[in-house]
């Protein structure tokens, strides 16, 4: 399909999703005028700046700390009110469909003072010009987070699990997403693809101060046949611990259906926004008996109209205290610069950081060790030109760098086998290789990504360009090919050579986008929404964005909201999300065989010879496409009043076409050689007689990538916030997530046996099944007991998450008839009908399956315990005390029809927040 073919798809597409462009009321909104005076003196607050939450609307303050905003869009709204010297403030309130609203707001110096203070996501509010479900973490939830990192931020999402603040392992995020079973060991005929929870989190976009963050071309690891372990987020989303949580400022989760602007995801989309502007000089420190940290973060007015800012973070975590000097480390350092003009909008980013993770050697096991270090570092400029009060141009730019070095050692036991060292193809004498010996593999990867943008807007309607260009120029895959790390070869299937990833070609893509929203009134004023676009990603062919599409997907998308009344909103939404494949699925490493075609191994290892073939297949798959997702949801939403407020979707998800493993039979031809007998014993290898004496088939299974998993889920969210018992000044806040998750592949599964079958000729065949069907399903709530005293400046809050429910199951049966087929020697799968697999003909096929469940696991009901306790200190800073897991619960270990389920331990901290003096004057 050519771009211009594809580009009259959308075209066409975008076309009927904004018709109502024509048709738009010609309503201009109602307004809202205002005071914002401090809450302890009651003086007029000047220079504060007005925003409205979700939309491109601001106004700063005047000497009187009036300010006006026109053309708001009626219903729901959020005001957020900043002040350099005061914590930020947020206002709910409802905007009529005309008219205007006035507004009386007070801001105070610490946060903790505020009589509504929000500690938990807000699920009426929208991420920038949206429509689709999303929870808002402004920034004192965020401070109120026992987080270290933006997984720890993350927790105030329905369904997401809790955990230590720390850096502990690897930190992804998926959308919802729940764990399902595992499959077979990892052999020559059982290759398990990527999981439920990996294939959200590589679904799950991430986009930093504007700038999508990608994973797409990490190349961290060891392959499907990998056999050593190190810590990497190969595979799946990025790791959030590079991002601290102390440097965040609001964080937008579209779990919903995001508008056509976002691309290359196919669950949803995590918006970060980091502190920029001018801000109060502060440290934060954190202390607890496995985490140090410390952030020393500011920002100032400069000449004119700029602010700088500026931060650090520095956090340790031991990983296994008491066990081993396992050590994980950050580093993360910023710097922004933004300009604000009549016109004219600019916003410079620079960002480094180095997460760093240690496994030494111990006394006890001095070679095994592994390490991984990935720094980073990135530049992105955001530009914004004003037509007018309604019409703009945006552009953004990014580069970024990371260089990730790990490495593995491992000492690793086999019995004697024939090896070679063989890199082509071709025969050659190889040697024996036996007995215990440490391996060691590096890891060296470069990626780049650089990222563009340009977006023109009137009012509501938006259409952009996007382009980018991935790749990885780092030296590789290294190891002494003469101890491989792998043991499992068998005489047909070899090991993993060294491979370079800057001989790999780039990852090109790039999209064009329309999207419109509309707002009227209709009926007895009820007000309907819509919000519609289409979006077209295109994969291009080689090293730039002038070449064929590869492959190309129109997405389009709608989402609907009717609001009967002024707090009371119902919303449907409905399309389709596109995902590009890793680069080391569109360029996998090849598949080396090492072929045994003569084995001699004598008592004197001088007389010892084998002569060994190395084949060379390619795994690459020129039909691979990118993954399509398929959502819809509905929901409601109920504002109370006063802060108080439920929100309720359901949701189907389908992810078609997620790349897998697909395992291909074919075969090889093995010559075999006769050992010239008049050579035996003689101190020296013997000779073979020429020609080879025989030649048989050998079965073989290729890794192929392929588009052959398909994830549905299905669910519910529900958020509550109840009103204040205004005499305890408690309320209760209550997230409650159900998933049901089906993963399932095209593919097919040949067993654990395989191997046995490739090695021993005289078995004319072997048996293959369908694949499984892998089920999850998890239901857990976690509720929040807020209890506040602003006027001391006190904040206790105590969660408990439940977990109600817990189940994983196989469709798939485990007796000896559930066979669908066999493989011949040549490669050559024969289905067999249902009816005739009870045949005598069969009875060789009729084995038991293994890595299979034969019954569901169910997790017991459960339930977690933390407490936060934060208190405001003179000077304007916060003390924290928490308590992750406070009864110290361990959970689950499970069985064979229990699911695990396992607690980190207990952990108590401390953190303190202090201003570093009067900020710069401004106060």
């Amino acid at each position: 399909m050519t771009f211009a073919k594809a580009l009259a798809h959308v075209a066409i597409i975008s076309l009927v999703l904004t018709i109502p462009v024509a048709v738009r009321a010609q309503q201009r909104g109602s307004s809202i005028t205002g005071r914002v005076t401090d809450i302890t003196s009651g003086t007029p607050v000047a220079g504060a700046t007005v925003t409205l939450e979700g939309s491109s609307l601001r106004a700063v303050t005047d000497d009187a700390g009036r300010f006006q905003l026109t053309h708001v869009p009626p219903g729901p709204q959020v005001i957020r009110v900043a002040r350099i010297g005061y914590a930020p403030l947020r206002h709910q309130l409802v905007v009529p469909g005309a008219g205007s609203v006035t507004l009386e707001l007070t801001i105070a110096r610490n946060a903790l003072q505020l009589p509504g203070l929000v500690v938990t996501a807000d699920p009426l509010s929208r991420a920038q010009g949206e429509l689709g479900t999303a929870s808002v973490i402004g920034e004192d939830a965020i401070k109120n987070q026992t987080a270290a990192t933006l997984s720890g931020v993350l927790e105030l999402v329905p369904g997401t699990l809790l955990q230590p603040p720390g850096l502990d392992g690897v930190q992804q995020f998926g959308l919802r997403a729940v764990p399902i079973s595992a499959g077979a060991p990892q052999t020559a005929g059982s290759i398990s693809g990527p999981s439920a929870s990996l294939l959200a989190s590589f679904g799950t976009q991430i986009v930093l101060d504007g700038v999508p963050v990608s994973n797409n071309v990490n190349l961290q690891s060891l392959g499907p046949r990998g056999e050593l372990m190190f810590a990497t987020a190969a595979g799946g989303g990025i790791d959030l611990r590079r991002i601290p949580a102390a440097t965040i400022e609001r964080v937008e989760v579209i779990r919903g259906l995001p508008s056509a602007r976002f691309g290359d995801l196919t669950q949803g989309v995590v918006l970060v926004e980091t502190r920029a502007g001018a801000v109060d000089p502060e440290t934060r420190v954190r202390l607890d008996a496995r985490t140090v940290e410390a952030t020393l973060l500011g920002g100032r007015r400069l000449a004119g109209r700029s602010t700088g800012t500026a931060s650090l973070n520095l956090a340790r975590t031991r990983l296994a205290p008491g066990l081993r000097d396992d050590i994980g480390s950050r580093i993360t350092a910023q710097a922004a610069h933004r300009f604000e003009g009549t016109r004219l909008t600019l916003d410079t980013r620079l960002d480094g950081y180095q997460v760093f993770e240690d496994e030494p050697p111990s006394p006890q096991l001095p070679n095994l060790a592994a390490r991984s270090r990935d720094m980073g570092f990135s530049i992105s400029e955001r530009l914004r030109w004003r037509f007018g009060e309604r019409s703009r141009i945006d552009w953004t730019a990014a580069f970024e760098g990371i260089r990730q070095r790990s490495f593995t050692a491992s000492p690793l036991l086999r019995g004697a086998m024939p090896f070679t060292n063989r890199l082509t193809e071709g025969t050659q004498d190889g040697k024996f290789i036996g007995g215990t010996y440490v391996a060691r593999v590096d890891v060296n990867g470069d990626p780049r990504h650089f990222y563009s943008r340009i977006e023109a807007a009137r009012g509501d309607l938006r259409a952009g360009l996007e382009l980018r260009r991935e790749w990885n120029s780092g030296p590789g895959y290294i190891f002494d090919i003469e101890f491989p790390p792998q043991v499992e070869f068998n005489g047909v299937n070899g090991y993993d050579r060294p491979r370079r990833f800057d001989l790999i070609p780039p990852l090109v893509t790039s999209a064009v986008y329309v999207d419109d929203r509309v707002t009227r009134q209709v009926g007895n004023g009820w007000l309907f929404n819509v919000q519609g676009g289409a979006r077209l990603d295109l994969l291009h062919w080689g090293s730039h964005w002038l070449r064929a599409a590869r492959d190309y997907l129109v997405q389009p998308r709608l989402q609907l909201e009717l609001q009967p009344a002024a707090r009371f909103r119902l919303r449907a939404g409905a399309g389709r999300l596109a995902k590009t494949p890793s680069l080391g699925d569109l360029y996998p490493a090849p598949q080396y065989y090492d072929l045994v075609n003569f084995n001699w191994y004598a008592n004197d290892p001088a007389e010892r010879r084998a002569i060994l073939t190395t084949r060379i297949l390619q795994r690459q798959n020129p039909k691979l496409q990118m993954s399509r997702a398929d959502k819809a949801e509905v929901g409601a939403e109920l504002d109370l009043g006063s802060g108080s407020q439920i929100a309720l979707v359901g949701y189907l998800d389908r992810v078609r076409g997620a790349v897998g493993i697909n395992l291909i039979p074919t075969f090889l031809i093995r010559d075999r050689y006769a050992v010239d007998s008049s050579t035996i014993n003689q101190g020296r290898p013997p000779d073979v007689l020429q020609p080879p004496t025989a030649s048989d088939t050998v079965p073989v299974l290729i890794d192929h990538p392929a588009n052959n998993l398909d994830l549905r889920s299905r669910g519910f969210e529900l958020t509550a916030i109840l009103p204040e018992i205004a005499p305890l000044r408690t309320r209760v806040a209550i997230l409650a997530a159900w998933t049901h998750s089906k993963l399932a592949s095209e593919g097919l599964d040949f067993g654990v046996g395989f191997d046995d079958f490739q090695l021993n000729e005289r078995v004319p065949r072997a048996p293959y099944w369908e694949s499984v069907v892998r089920t999850g399903e998890r239901l857990v709530v976690t509720s929040r007991l807020i209890h506040h005293q602003p006027r001391i400046g006190l904040v206790i809050t105590a969660t408990m998450q439940l977990f109600v429910r817990e189940l994983r199951a196989n469709e798939g049966g485990t007796d000896t008839l559930t066979f669908a087929g066999y493989i011949t020697r040549a490669g050559t799968p024969v289905p067999v009908p249902a009816s005739q697999r009870a045949d005598s003909q069969y009875h060789d096929l009729r084995l038991p399956r293994v890595g299979v469940l034969t019954d569901p696991q169910r997790a017991p009901v459960d339930w977690l315990l933390g407490i936060q306790v934060s208190k405001s200190l003179p000077l304007d800073g916060r003390l924290s005390f928490y308590a992750f897991n406070a009864l110290d619960r361990i959970g689950s270990y499970g069985g064979r029809t229990t699911a695990p389920r396992l607690f980190p331990a207990a952990r108590f901290g401390l953190e303190v927040t202090m201003p570093l003096g009067l900020a710069w004057g401004e106060h």
